[in-house]
């Protein structure tokens, strides 16, 4: 659940912060014209100048590999570029205040302010098609265009359920009678106490989430299932069950691990993993999964949504609520400081800390197994078949969750050197520890500091 795209909620967060306008600013035929430029322009300049980007005549596959995922890495600026014209959108030309005007005969306001976000999803889903037509310019590969499709759309929108779920349940309360409503609005830290549940029940229930939009089997290797159970077993791993994903033309390569609470927990394989690996390199590639399991990776990355989520409000109630008093009411910079806080805290904050977790899991799968270098073979392999580069500039490695393979496989080296670097990666990291003493102390800010305006 901690795959998100930036600019999808970045897009949410001007969506949401935008007050409503008077109906008569509205040019609905500018409106409409200027929202399907918007959406097709990044697109199609990410084809045309991707085309001319990764035209090499080399025949080195390693090379190609590497125009492409330079050429992927800026792609984050038509992103931009899109959500840019997005917060045009919604900012002059009143977009949501159109959609309102439209389906006024649905009763559910916030569903229906929700449906403003359709061409910022449309739009990144575009730029994706165009990164797809260029993977086949370049690696010559025969991928179908719906699978492809569907995987982007449901990775882009799987995080969102929660809040989804969260917008028609305020919808339903509106449509309760006039008591019921007034005690929700009198005790409004219930629906703070409702969308921290929601965080935790995605956490919890992932796996079926997760099986609901992807076709998963049953693991028909019973010596594999066996051999992974008895790698298990050795250091009180707990887990339901391990599932193949099918991946179709897409023959991705990797390895997945969903849920919190053991009894709910799978670990995910998918096809082309295990038709393309050796059972030993199968072996490492789970005990990483596993070493989330055994230092709660899973369990930390929950606490750290819940931090955002009471550290968001805080911060909503000392910087961002000062600004917007102080501003006209249609002022854009509310909405670009939040988005602000949101990025320093995911993209800098959260990546750094879960590179900081794939180290430990590696070379907890290195111990585990006793068998580092079928790992560092595993993930050769998994760079060459995924099609990513194995070495990567510090400066990208930045936006990344994972660090570089190159770097992976020197952390795994060092084990064996017992060097400084990794022995304090065989314990909880500090940053663990920090993260569990200041939720409480957020949400007790929060409580006794602003108890009057929670209810």
């Amino acid at each position: 659940m901690g795959q998100i795209s930036i600019v999808l909620i970045a897009g949410l967060i001007v969506l949401f912060h935008e007050p409503p306008k008077n109906i008569r600013e509205i040019n609905e035929l500018l409106t409409i014209v200027f929202t399907v430029a918007a959406t097709l322009v990044p697109a199609i300049l990410v084809y045309f100048l991707g085309s001319y980007a990764t035209r090499t005549t080399s025949t080195d596959q390693e090379e190609q590999v590497r125009r492409l995922y330079l050429f992927k890495r800026a792609a984050i600026v038509f992103e931009i570029l899109l959500l840019v014209g997005y917060i045009c959108e919604i900012h002059l030309l009143n977009l949501p205040l159109l959609i309102h005007q439209r389906l006024q005969f649905l009763p559910f306001v916030n569903m229906r302010q929700t449906l403003a976000i359709i061409p910022l999803i449309v739009g990144l889903m575009l730029i994706r098609v165009a990164l797809y037509e260029i993977d086949q310019l370049v690696l010559r590969q025969r991928w179908k265009r719906s699978e492809l499709l569907s995987f982007h759309l449901k990775f882009l929108l799987l995080p969102l359920i929660p809040l989804f779920v969260y917008l028609a349940i305020l919808d339903l309360i509106v449509l309760l009678p006039t008591g019921v409503k007034a005690f929700f609005n009198d005790h409004v830290y219930l629906l703070i106490a409702l969308a921290a549940m929601l965080i935790l029940s995605a956490y919890v229930y992932a796996p079926l989430l997760l099986g609901l939009i992807w076709k998963t089997v049953p693991l028909a290797h019973p010596d594999l299932e066996a051999r992974l159970h008895r790698l298990a077993e050795r250091d009180g791993i707990k887990y339901k069950n391990i599932v193949v994903w099918q991946t179709g033309s897409l023959a991705i390569a990797n390895a997945a691990v969903a849920g919190i609470a053991p009894w709910a927990r799978q670990i995910f394989l998918t096809d082309a993993l295990i038709r393309r690996f050796t059972v030993e390199e199968i072996e490492t590639i789970v005990a990483h999964e596993f070493g989330h399991i055994r230092y709660k990776h899973l369990l930390t990355y929950l606490l750290f949504w819940l931090t955002y989520f009471v550290g968001h409000m805080l911060f909503y109630f000392y910087i961002v609520a000062p600004i917007e008093s102080a501003l006209p009411a249609s002022s854009i910079l509310p909405s670009i400081v939040t988005i602000a806080f949101f990025v320093f805290y995911f993209v800098f904050v959260f990546r750094y800390l879960s590179r900081r977790f794939e180290h430990q899991a590696d070379l907890y799968a290195a111990r585990l197994t006793g068998n580092s270098e079928a790992f560092k073979s595993a993930l050769s392999r998994l760079a060459l078949l995924n099609y990513f580069p194995k070495s990567i500039q510090r400066l990208f490695e930045v936006f990344h969750t994972h660090p570089s393979i190159h770097r992976r496989i020197a952390f795994i080296d060092w084990l064996a050197t017992k060097d400084s670097r990794v022995l304090r990666y065989q314990h909880y990291l500090l940053e663990v520890k920090i993260l569990i003493v200041l939720l409480p102390m957020l949400a007790g800010i929060l409580f006794f500091g602003n108890w009057p305006q929670l209810g």
